[in-house]
């Protein structure tokens, strides 16, 4: 699965948060990992107190999710996941 968010550019934490509950609430899983936009990923970097520079050097990780700069339009984020559709409708 991959879901799509237009976070925009000067996101906060709590947006970023909804973000990934929207998806957690949407497929009952969590995301096996999160692409960002370039100024997405130096946005997220500052905001867990790292430079923005340090973000496309060293891995990230966000509630144990890798988190990484893909090619994306500015101010998106992907949450990828796989859903068990044996649990589909479980929820």
């Amino acid at each position: 699965m991959r879901w799509t968010v237009a976070l925009g550019a000067d996101f906060d934490e709590a947006r970023f948060d909804r973000a990934l509950a929207g998806f957690q609430r949407l497929y009952n899983v969590a995301p096996h990992r999160v692409l960002c936009a370039p100024d997405v990923l130096g946005r997220f970097a500052v905001l867990m107190g790292r430079s923005p520079d340090d973000a496309h050097r060293h891995a990230m990780r966000y509630g144990g999710v890798p988190v990484s700069a893909a090619i994306l339009a500015p101010g998106t984020i992907v949450f990828e996941g796989e859903v068990d559709e044996e649990r589909m409708g479980d929820w």
